[in-house]
C-alpha cells in the first residue's frame, strides 16, 4: 500500500512539474538582445534558429531587465503558440512573417504599437488570439477576418475561429446563448460556444421537437 501511496505521490509531483514547465520562457530558443545601457537596459526576444518549435513563452525580464521588444522570428514554421508578456511595446513588423504554424497568440496590454505585417501572414493559421488590454491602436489589416471589428467591440479577452474562417467570436462574451420565447409562447434554447449553435426546444408546428446543432 505504501508502494502504491509512493508511486501515486511521484507522478503527481512529475505532472505538476510539467505544468509548472509548460509556463516557463522558453529561455533555450531565444535571442536576448540587449537594447540601450545602463539602469535603462531592456531586451529584445529574437528566435535563437528558425528550427524552434512548440510553445514559445517569451520572458517579462531576462537578468533582472524587462524585455520591451520582439524582433524576428521570422520563417520559424514550427512554432505553434506564442505568448507575449507585459511589458512588451514594440513587434517588429516583420517579427512573425512566415510563421505559418502559430495557431495560438497572446498579446499584452502594455503593446502600444502597430502588430504590423508580420502578424497578417498568420491569417492562414491563428484560430485563438487572447489580447490582455483593450483599445490597441492601428491594427486593422493586421489580423485576419474580423478579429480587429470584434476585438475593438469586446475589448480584452480571448477571441476564437475555426481555421481559414472569417468570424472570431469572444469567449465566454456575448453570445447568443439563452432561452427565448417565441409568438406562439414555446421556448427555445441557444447555446453558443463560439465554435457552434445548438438550438433545442419544442415545435409544435413544426413537426416536434428540434435539437440541432450549427457549426459557424
Amino acid at each position: 500500500m505504501k508502494k502504491k501511496t509512493l508511486i501515486s505521490f511521484v507522478l503527481l509531483a512529475i505532472i505538476g512539474t510539467s505544468a509548472v514547465f509548460a509556463q516557463q520562457p522558453t529561455l533555450d530558443k531565444l535571442n536576448l538582445v540587449v537594447l540601450g545601457s545602463g539602469a535603462t537596459a531592456t531586451y529584445r526576444a529574437d528566435a535563437l534558429n528558425t528550427d524552434i518549435s512548440g510553445a514559445v513563452v517569451i520572458p517579462d525580464t531576462y537578468n533582472g531587465r524587462p524585455v520591451t521588444a520582439i524582433g524576428s522570428f521570422g520563417r520559424c514554421t514550427k512554432i505553434t503558440s506564442v505568448i507575449i508578456p507585459e511589458n512588451v511595446t514594440t513587434i517588429a513588423g516583420n517579427a512573425f512573417l512566415g510563421c505559418t504554424g502559430i495557431t495560438s497568440l497572446t498579446i499584452p496590454s502594455s503593446l502600444t504599437r502597430n502588430l504590423g505585417f508580420g502578424l497578417s501572414s498568420l491569417s492562414n493559421s491563428l484560430t485563438s488570439v487572447t489580447f490582455a488590454g483593450s483599445g490597441l491602436p492601428g491594427m486593422n489589416g493586421s489580423f485576419p477576418g474580423d478579429l480587429a471589428i470584434a476585438y475593438q467591440a469586446g475589448g480584452a479577452g480571448t477571441y476564437t475561429r475555426p481555421a481559414g474562417g472569417n468570424n472570431w467570436t469572444k469567449q465566454g462574451g456575448n453570445t447568443l446563448s439563452g432561452t427565448y420565447t417565441r409568438s406562439d409562447g414555446t421556448q427555445i434554447t441557444i447555446t453558443d460556444s463560439g465554435q457552434t449553435v445548438t438550438i433545442t426546444g419544442n415545435y409544435p408546428n413544426n413537426g416536434g421537437r428540434i435539437n440541432e446543432t450549427l457549426k459557424r
